[in-house]
């Protein structure tokens, strides 16, 4: 990019503000950075534009360099951090009109930031930029007091539980001895009688209730945690009997504190690029109407448009699939095809020459920003119609009979099968849900965490890694209570009878008990 690239770029910026605020956007001061490819491929691979080293950062970088090198590919046109001042990267080899693009698409993407209550609750945790660079700072030192491969078997162990946090978004860190004195409070109120109406009377507890209520208060005095705790990592810095150096623990909230930040932008990814990929062309058409980009320029525009709107037979392409969802409750809510009326009405042409010309959709779809994660986007639109109209089935890769090529075949076209596979895919972003039941099992401090069965069953390989990953960190054997599918629906493939596995290790071997008893499964959804 030239001098005078650069100039121009600088006054789209300023008219892309002002037609953002037209449209009713949050804006702010904006951060733009334009640098060298390798620099985005630095801050793609290690998270943000300046953080601590890891070899998994650098083994992506090195991925990601070999591929641009030898393809051209490999470094995403867009880079933004959700920052109490946002930051956004824009490459010097692209055409001015990729950057003018980029320039726009980030203005959604701030919105979003700055709207997503989501987004909000992910920037209160912490300023996790300057946190980012000043902990570079300091590992650097702890890799020179205590060596690499202490420092890296720490980091090694946290970062493979720094997603095991609580389901809610919004949960907020509470003081164990807090959580227990509510619990026992909550106890003794139990076993008071009450005075009320029907159902909110209670009478006085009987003597066995008296006897079982007085055990579960003992235990709450020296039970940890007094409650299942979610929050893995949390847990073990702050119980450890190991016990963890204090620059152990430094490193493990660090590495806490970077997964809270990102995980909300998990929760979001295809609303988050479906907004910005909305907003950017709408301000693109307005840049080329007022003669700020040429024809040239608008074809160009045009051509990289459609690349981030390719189908992905294999994967949800959060561009396209965010963008459609936009689109549709947009329309959907200009024409009041909504309400107890329109879900009531079951004449097919009825419903769709609805139209009251209520005009609320751009109103609907800054709420959905405010509001909406993802799988609750998918919840409410993923529709029979919205599926059919859009051919987002579920595909498999096949082999042609005849000609032996591998080909894409449709293997569901049923809108509610797809989507409560996706809203499964996007229960706690693909994690298993595990909470810590135990900080002292068999009265010898060790760790028993639980599994909470959704349909998946747990990766050996990976549960074996993480209980020695665990168990580094604990110092005492750990253990994890799971469960294994006994048998399957033969035509959804959906468990339906399980039994309960608990596996183990105590530094030196793994076993593995299994409950022999198989119970029936009912699967559930968390919204």
């Amino acid at each position: 990019m030239n001098e005078r690239d650069e100039k121009r770029l600088q006054e789209i910026e300023v008219r892309v503000r002002e037609i953002a605020e037209e449209f009713g956007l949050l804006t702010t001061d904006i951060l733009f950075e334009i640098v060298p490819a390798q620099r985005v491929l630095e801050g793609m691979s290690y998270m943000f534009p300046t953080n601590f080293s890891h070899w998994t950062f650098g083994r992506d970088f090195e991925r990601s360099r070999t591929i641009y090198e030898h393809t051209g590919a490999g470094i995403p046109q867009e880079q933004v951090w959700n920052f109490e001042n946002p930051r956004a990267f824009l490459v010097e080899t692209n055409p001015f009109a990729l950057n003018a693009l980029i320039l726009c698409h980030v203005f959604g993407h701030v919105d979003f930031f700055l709207g997503s209550k989501f987004l909000q609750h992910g920037r209160s945790l912490s300023d996790i930029a300057e946190e980012a660079r000043q902990a570079n700072d300091r590992f650097r030192r702890y890799e020179e007091a205590y060596g690499l491969t202490e420092l890296e078997a720490t980091q090694d162990a946290g970062m493979s539980i720094m997603w095991q946090q609580d389901p809610d978004p919004f949960a907020e860190d509470v003081d164990e001895e807090e959580v227990r004195q509510r619990l026992i409070a909550a106890e003794k109120a139990h076993q008071q009688p009450t005075r009320g109406v029907g159902e909110f009377s209670r009478k006085p507890l009987t003597e066995q209730d008296v006897k079982v209520s007085n055990e579960r208060l003992r235990q709450l005095q020296y039970k940890t945690p007094p409650e299942p705790m979610h929050d893995i990592l949390r847990y073990i810095f702050e119980h450890s009997p190991k016990p963890l150096m204090r620059w152990q623990k430094d490193v493990l909230s660090v590495i806490r504190h970077q997964a809270r930040h990102l995980a909300p932008q998990r929760r979001t990814k295809i609303l988050d690029e479906g907004w910005a990929t909305y907003w950017h062309v709408r301000i693109m058409r307005r840049l080329f109407a007022e003669g700020l980009i040429t024809d040239e320029e608008h074809g160009i525009f045009n051509l990289y448009h459609s690349m981030v709107l390719r189908e992905n037979l294999e994967d949800t392409n959060p561009y396209l699939v965010g963008l459609k969802i936009f689109e549709y409750a947009e329309d959907r809510w200009d024409k009041g095809q909504f309400g107890k009326e329109y879900e009531r009405s079951e004449d097919p042409y009825k419903r769709v020459d609805w139209d009251t010309q209520v005009g609320l959709g751009r109103h609907k779809i800054f709420e959905m920003r405010t509001l909406f994660s993802d799988r609750m986007a998918v919840e409410q639109f993923f529709t029979q119609e919205f599926v059919d109209a859009n051919k987002l089935y579920l595909y498999q890769k096949t082999k042609d009979p005849k000609s032996g090529d591998t080909v894409w075949v449709i293997r569901e076209t049923q809108a509610e099968i797809i989507r409560n596979a996706l809203k499964k895919a996007m229960l706690l972003y693909g994690q298993p849900i595990i909470r810590v039941e135990s900080g002292h099992h068999r009265g010898k401090q060790e760790l028993y965490l639980a599994h909470e069965f959704t349909g998946f069953e747990l990766n050996e390989a990976y549960l074996k890694g993480a209980l020695e990953n665990l168990f580094f960190l604990w110092g005492r054997p750990v253990h994890i209570e799971t469960w294994e599918i006994e048998e399957e629906d033969e035509h959804h493939g959906q468990p339906i009878k399980l039994s309960k596995a608990v596996y183990s290790y105590d530094g030196k071997k793994h076993t593995n008990d299994t409950d022999d008893q198989v119970i029936p499964y009912t699967p559930w959804i968390m919204i």
